[in-house]
């Protein structure tokens, strides 16, 4: 098969394949996690992405109402949809000890966003309780890992970030190493 026919069928399959993708990130972050427990799902994030211990960050909360298809041939017809309103509470733990609660809040709209400091650096354990979310109106407890970290947050991001462009340079190189070699043979 020539060449552009080859290329020409590439570009039809994954023009193809498009539709079976339900969420495509480009990065999820450090501390980013969603959970799905019946037919709710709650996400956390922070900003910034990696807080530091004794600094002010942002503990972001979503919750959407999670319907999905039990049909197979129908498995792509899902709806992720926010919730017009909800109650939650928040427990956080660290070194399995309970360090601070959140009392339960009802808000307005599918998100809700806590300005929050973790006082040690390390793992914390972000418990999340949805109410009158599941079965007969009872409550539906959702657990998240989030890190906060003392010297290393930023540094983190720019070394992995280095990384990526190193190896990105040396495919880069090979690449035109191996072009070069051809063209003088």
């Amino acid at each position: 098969m020539p060449k552009s026919g080859c290329l020409l069928l590439l570009f039809f399959l994954s023009v193809l394949a498009i539709p079976s993708i339900q969420n495509a990130s480009a990065h999820s972050n450090f501390n980013s996690d969603s959970e799905t427990i019946g037919n709710y799902e709650v996400q956390i994030a922070t900003v910034p992405e990696i807080p530091a211990a004794n600094e002010p960050f942002k503990l972001e909360f979503r919750v959407l109402n999670y319907v999905q298809s039990t049909s197979y041939l129908n498995s792509f017809n899902t709806q992720n949809s926010e919730v017009d309103h909800f109650r939650m509470a928040v427990r956080v733990f660290y070194n399995d000890k309970l360090i601070d609660t959140i009392p339960p809040q009802s808000h307005d709209g599918g998100q809700w966003v806590l300005p929050y400091t973790f006082h040690e650096s390390g793992n914390h354990v972000v418990e999340v309780d949805l109410y009158n979310a599941g079965p007969n109106g009872d409550t539906l407890t959702y657990q998240f890992n989030v890190s906060a970290v003392n010297l290393f947050g930023p540094i983190f991001v720019y070394i992995i970030s280095a990384g990526g462009l190193g190896a990105f340079a040396i495919i880069i190189w090979a690449w035109i190493t191996k072009r070069r070699m051809k063209a003088k043979h």
